[in-house]
């Protein structure tokens, strides 16, 4: 039989557990619902990898470049960019 202090440690896990899943899942939505993103996250989220990225970039991929030399990417203009191609 378990003793009360094991299980409250267990009831602490458990929703320890419960709490860090939320708050991960809604940081996850969190950076979805963002439009203008960096370079790694816009690649990551059409499941692409950088390089592939800088090359549509080369084929008239929209990409919003800042003076400090920061490349951002809105995933609107990149998603409407990539439809125009859609056969």
């Amino acid at each position: 039989m378990a003793t009360i202090d094991e299980m409250l440690i267990e009831w602490q896990k458990e929703n320890f557990n419960k709490v860090y899943h939320t708050m991960k899942k809604a940081l996850k939505e969190a950076k979805e619902e963002r439009d203008v993103v960096k370079q790694k996250y816009c690649a990551d989220y059409f499941g692409v990898s950088v390089n592939t990225l800088k090359s549509w970039v080369q084929f008239g991929c929209p990409e919003i470049r800042l003076d400090s030399g920061m490349v951002l990417y809105s995933k609107q203009a990149v998603r409407k960019w990539l439809l125009q191609y859609q056969k």
